[in-house]
């Protein structure tokens, strides 16, 4: 069974990936990254010079494909839940864990970062996260198997979660 990490941007499902590869001696995948791979560019200039449209089918597709592995940990971006087709294939051999943060600590994580896109262009940054975060709550909430929180653990204590919850 496959480890997959869902949940907004700037959560720590990146970070906590790490932490649970390097405890539990798995490989990690890392969606984002394969993709910055794969295109030879980081994803704010994918999206900017091909749209989150195109991002997103990519997205499909490496999922689609780690999905297929066993016994993986899978680090994905904030947005997958969008897709109901990637939650289905990520379901078949996966544990889905929602690593939960409070919006004002998304918003101090990620607020001033570059590398990170506005999904929604009509809208400022701030608003963009409002408008975004609460859309996608109630998908983390439906497809999540467990829900750790990095407002109120350390990932160290969110990653013993994970590992206690699934009797690893």
């Amino acid at each position: 069974m496959n480890i997959v990490l869902i949940g907004f941007r700037g959560a720590g499902k990146s970070a906590l990936a790490k932490i649970l590869a390097e405890k539990l001696q798995m490989q990690l995948f890392s969606i984002d990254k394969m993709i910055e791979e794969k295109e030879n560019k980081r994803i704010r200039e994918i999206v900017a010079e091909k749209g989150w449209s195109y991002f997103r089918e990519l997205e499909t597709k490496f999922i689609e494909q780690v999905s297929e592995y066993d016994n993986v940990i899978i680090d994905t971006g904030g947005g997958i839940v969008e897709n109901p087709t990637n939650i289905e294939n990520l379901k078949k051999n996966g544990y889905i864990i929602y690593v939960q943060a409070s919006l004002k600590d998304i918003k101090q994580r990620i607020l001033n970062d570059p590398d990170r896109p506005k999904l929604n262009p009509t809208l400022d940054v701030e608003d963009d996260l409002n408008v975004t975060y609460n859309n996608r709550t109630p998908l983390y909430e439906e497809y999540s198997d467990f829900r750790v929180n990095t407002s109120t653990n350390s990932l160290e204590k969110c990653a013993e979660q994970i590992i206690d919850y699934l009797k690893l």
